[in-house]
């Protein structure tokens, strides 16, 4: 019904999704099998102070993880050979167990840190992320140094949402 022999886990390993900050400086690039690249826009780095840059960066997290999920969603639909309308109605189960289910995914917390500690992220209910990035960080480090970071703390909340 969809990409021919290709099975499931091959296009959930190499789909991509990429999100834009808010203020467009920022771009976020995650794979299916979770990795992280990101990029500034040349010579905006310098431009944020810390507080500015983690409101930037949570927001496009929170952004591109709802795409990335979104987007397993629909390869699994397809997979599937299910309508939009039947992949809805399964989401909409009127199931004690299932909303057992869906609160418990919510209430769960990811966290992670880069190796240095400087940039600290959190990820609640597998929707919502928080960064955290210390004082003086921006001023201190070199953009891609910086990048780095981030991805370290990125692949640090996989690894803990791997053990849930």
């Amino acid at each position: 019904m969809w990409y021919g022999d290709v099975d499931l886990g091959e296009h959930l390993r190499t789909m991509t999704v990429t999100g834009t900050s808010p203020d467009g400086a920022i771009r976020a690039t995650v794979t299916g099998d979770n990795r992280l690249e990101l990029h500034f826009q040349p010579w905006t780095y310098r431009g944020y102070d810390d507080h500015h840059l983690a409101r930037e960066l949570t927001m496009l997290g929170t952004t591109t993880w709802v795409a990335w999920t979104r987007q397993r969603e629909e390869i699994t639909r397809l997979a599937l050979g299910q309508s939009r309308d039947e992949a809805e109605q399964g989401r909409r189960r009127d199931d004690p167990r299932h909303h057992r289910f869906l609160d418990a995914v919510r209430a769960i917390e990811c966290e992670g840190a880069s190796r240095d500690c400087s940039v600290r992220l959190r990820l609640t209910g597998a929707t919502r992320w928080q960064v955290e990035i210390a004082d003086g960080t921006v001023r201190n480090t070199p953009e891609r140094t910086f990048v780095g970071q981030v991805v370290s703390a990125f692949d640090a909340v996989i690894q803990s949402g791997r053990g849930r």
